[in-house]
């Protein structure tokens, strides 16, 4: 078995022994990420790209405990869920307990979960990074994974997810293979080998899309420009989608607040790909010879 498919599946068994017999049931990003990084001696980032598979691949649904506000410096928390019925059943009746415990505890009433996600899910934002805001996000989703996983049963099975798993190694490492001969290429012209950077090895195990998918939910625009600037970055295909990406992310800018913050990032990210796509379509465009 590839070593990196051990370790995602590894990653994918915490957090289930975390769901079924946790002390808090729902690992979160805040601290089950650096328990991770500690337990494999791997740096975040790639503990971060294993929990983006596990989550591609129907292993685990990933959800947001705690919204990020740069305006009061607050960080993004992520929820962690093992996406079995058995367990999302389970930690359903869970989370609505204790939704009830901590409204109780905050509004010295007493009400039911299904009561409470009815009143108050319009008034979640007030709630963001306090105790109720993350027993209020993790009833939530839950009650919509339980449905998700109802709805769509043979993509949750098993053998369903271990296909997925694989098959998106077979694919990156056939991506690598049809990429030697350029990187060899990229290698002799550049003064640091590109497979010897953090860079060069990240896409020999995963592939550039992917990563890049990364980069831009993590909205690092910056880090994704100097990547096409220093060469690492050069292929038309890939300086399409970023391209594309940015487009539909400029669109989405009223129903995702932090995006405002990266305007000018991603309007500056937008024209260096458009000028990077004119510059390789005009020199792969077929000379024309006077008679």
């Amino acid at each position: 078995m590839n070593p990196s498919v051990k370790i995602v599946l590894e990653i994918a068994n915490f957090i289930k022994e975390e769901n079924l017999k946790g002390k808090e049931r729902i690992p979160a990003s805040d601290t089950f990420v650096r328990k991770m990084v500690n337990y494999f001696d791997k740096p975040v980032d790639e503990i971060l790209f294993y929990l983006d598979q596990l989550r591609e691949t129907h292993y685990i649904f990933t959800f947001s405990l705690v919204q990020p506000d740069p305006s009061i410096f607050v960080q993004g928390v992520d929820g962690y869920i093992y996406a079995e019925q058995s367990i999302l059943n389970e930690l359903k009746h869970y989370s609505e307990n204790k939704l009830g415990q901590v409204y109780e505890s905050n509004f010295y009433k007493k009400k039911t979960g299904f009561q409470i996600l009815r009143e108050m899910l319009p008034r979640m934002k007030e709630y963001n990074n306090t105790p109720f805001g993350r027993a209020l996000a993790e009833a939530k989703y839950i009650e919509e994974y339980v449905k998700i996983v109802s709805a769509n049963a043979f993509e949750y099975t098993d053998s369903w997810k271990k296909e997925k798993l694989f098959k998106l190694y077979r694919d990156d490492e056939i991506k690598v293979d049809s990429t030697e001969e350029e990187n060899e290429l990229n290698n002799a012209k550049s003064r640091e080998p590109i497979p010897n950077t953090k860079w060069g090895r990240a896409v020999h195990q995963f592939s550039t899309e992917f990563l890049l998918r990364i980069h831009l939910r993590k909205y690092e625009f910056e880090v994704i420009r100097k990547l096409i600037s220093t060469g690492k970055i050069g292929e038309l295909d890939h300086i399409v989608f970023i391209r594309d990406s940015i487009i539909q992310l400029e669109k989405m800018h009223d129903t995702d607040p932090i995006l405002k913050y990266h305007k000018e990032k991603m309007i500056e990210l937008r024209r260096v790909c458009q000028g990077k796509i004119n510059h390789i379509r005009k020199m792969n465009a077929p000379k024309v010879t006077s008679q």
